[in-house]
């Protein structure tokens, strides 16, 4: 059985410069487009300057629907029964209604984020490269739910392992974990590209 992830937190930016947490941009969302929730930790990618939750593991070198812009750190909405803004970890999928709505966006393409990885690694792997598993995000917590997995020299997987941050036993699942430390690999994410998104 899978470990139960978190999705992406930012941590700190490439090279230890200083990281407040304020590289935060908000994106449109339109209620038609998020056919999955949005949550907190989750990448996201743009479409006609409209944010979307990615839904499979991106691709280094490939521009398309799933490359990311950043990843979500909340959600702002004017909801449909309390006719007031709301701020929240995650856009339902069925958010008919719903007006307003932006989601909180880190796209610098050097922060540094930690994210859970299947399995029990060590240093060894710092330097590797790996891809992650997609899991649609809790509505119960608001957040992400996916994890990296399949740590390999592999040019086209999306990130690159900085650091190891520890590990145990998923409590959920009884598998091992490791929290590591990543970064997007060269054309991950959607700035790197010349050609527009």
């Amino acid at each position: 059985m899978a470990v139960s992830g978190y999705g992406f937190k930012p941590v700190q930016l490439l090279g230890g410069k200083a990281f407040s947490g304020g590289t935060i941009r908000e994106f449109v969302v339109t209620p038609a487009a998020a056919t999955n929730p949005i949550c907190t930790g989750d990448l996201v990618t743009t479409a006609l300057g409209v944010v979307l939750a990615v839904g499979t593991a991106p691709a280094a070198s490939t521009l398309s629907t799933n490359t990311p812009v950043g990843v979500c750190v909340g959600v702002r909405f004017t909801d449909p029964v309390l006719k007031q803004t709301q701020h929240a970890q995650f856009l339902p999928a069925t958010s008919t209604g719903y007006t307003n709505i932006f989601a909180k966006v880190v796209d610098d393409t050097e922060v540094l984020f930690q994210v859970r990885y299947d399995g029990a690694i060590d240093y060894t792997k710092i330097g590797l490269n790996c891809t992650m598993t997609y899991v649609a995000g809790s509505t119960v917590t608001g957040n992400a739910k996916f994890y990296a997995s399949g740590a390999a020299t592999t040019a086209t997987l999306p990130f690159r392992i900085v650091d190891i941050v520890g590990g145990g036993t998923d409590q959920g699942t009884g598998t091992a974990y490791t929290d590591i430390i990543v970064k997007y690999n060269a054309s991950t994410h959607a700035y790197a590209f010349p050609t527009g998104q």
